[in-house]
């Protein structure tokens, strides 16, 4: 098993915002792995193309992984709130109506409160006979690319305000 983590600062995200909201979306009910009620809501993205294109650009830059033949998975926006959470999780389990293999997951940072404890990323890198904790106080613009095994999640936010999360899921093509 070879687990991978690639954090990216500063992205400009105002092309994904614009093809965010240029794309069709449909809201779904996330409280198998969240929070309750207003505190979280997730929109799944029918049209994808644009913005798998924009994350795309960015796994280009990962060495021996950027060039790999990738197809796009599966987008969506999670958006949460003070004492949103998201469970442990990783993206190689089958969800209804996707079909999830080995690939690259993508979860970029559109929006972040202001505040000391605005929901920690933490995830965990298997190896050969260990794993790791760690973990990221995301910002605005924190592009995180890693290997859709990697098991993640997100501590429940202290602050008030809007965390905004733009995610993609990439397969490797056969």
């Amino acid at each position: 098993m070879n687990e991978w983590l690639v954090l990216f600062e500063n992205v400009d995200t105002k092309p994904f915002l614009n093809a965010f909201e240029n794309a069709d979306k449909t809201e779904v009910d996330i409280l198998d792995r969240s929070t309750v009620g207003e505190k979280s809501k997730q929109q799944n993205l029918k049209t994808i193309e644009p913005i798998g294109q924009l994350f795309s650009n960015y796994i280009q830059k990962i060495r021996d992984i950027g060039n790999n033949n990738l197809t796009y998975s599966y987008g969506w926006c999670v958006e949460g709130n003070q004492g949103s959470y998201h469970r442990l999780h990783n993206h190689t389990f089958s969800k209804k109506d996707v079909k999830v293999s080995d690939g690259i997951s993508c979860v970029l940072y559109l929006d972040v409160p202001q505040g000391d404890d605005t929901g920690e990323f933490y995830y965990l890198i298997r190896e050969a006979y260990t794993t790791g904790l760690s973990s990221i106080m995301p910002k605005k613009g924190d592009l995180i690319i890693m290997a859709n095994s990697v098991f993640h999640g997100v501590y429940p936010q202290k602050v008030e305000g809007l965390r905004r999360t733009l995610n993609f899921d990439f397969a490797y093509a056969n």
